[in-house]
């Protein structure tokens, strides 16, 4: 039977972004992912009006998925011991929002990337990200032309100075400062 009292409980704790005493980060995760399984929780949080926290309530979600899966696959465990890691990685609410609908091992290639530094959470899923079809890549294009009013010639000099920019950290604060005084 759902307890929906307790899932209400555990939806406030995780809008807070704290983790209950008595459990590890891990832990409540899981016991989360058990609890909420068996309902649809995004039309459970629509229909009680948490729409803004969505994304952090589902990634939750996620993570306890991710944790019970790993605890079951002694593989999965021995590849993060091989990166170094005796012990499945405690998450926490910024960890878990590089989770995704992918394999055990893309999701904890991600966190490790993460835990070790290798970027902010936004880096790494931005570099995990699929290249577009060319279909996409010319429609956007196109919009960027039109919204723009620019021709080819202007287009590809505008982004190949964008990509400049995006690889310069110097460049970039450069800009955004000169951009502020306008």
């Amino acid at each position: 039977m759902v307890d929906f009292k307790k899932i209400d409980s555990m939806i406030e704790t995780i809008e807070q972004g704290v983790i209950p005493d008595g459990y590890t980060n891990n832990e409540f995760f899981m016991e989360f992912f058990d609890t909420v399984n068996l309902i649809p929780l995004s039309k459970y949080l629509r229909s009680k009006g948490k729409d803004s926290k969505l994304p952090k309530i589902m990634n939750a979600k996620k993570a306890g998925e991710v944790l019970l899966l790993t605890y079951r696959d002694d593989e999965v465990k021995i590849y993060l011991k091989r990166k170094g890691y005796s012990e499945i990685p405690q998450l926490d609410y910024r960890s878990i929002m590089l989770l995704r609908k992918i394999d055990l091992y893309g999701n904890w290639n991600k966190v490790i990337s993460f835990l070790e530094g290798k970027g902010s959470v936004g880096e790494i899923n931005q570099s995990t990200r699929k290249l577009l079809l060319p279909q996409e890549v010319e429609l956007l294009e196109l919009h960027i032309k039109t919204l723009l009013s620019i021709e080819e010639k202007e287009l590809n000099w505008l982004l190949s100075k964008i990509k400049k920019i995006e690889e310069s950290k110097e460049l970039k604060r450069a800009i955004k400062k000169l951009i502020g005084n306008i």
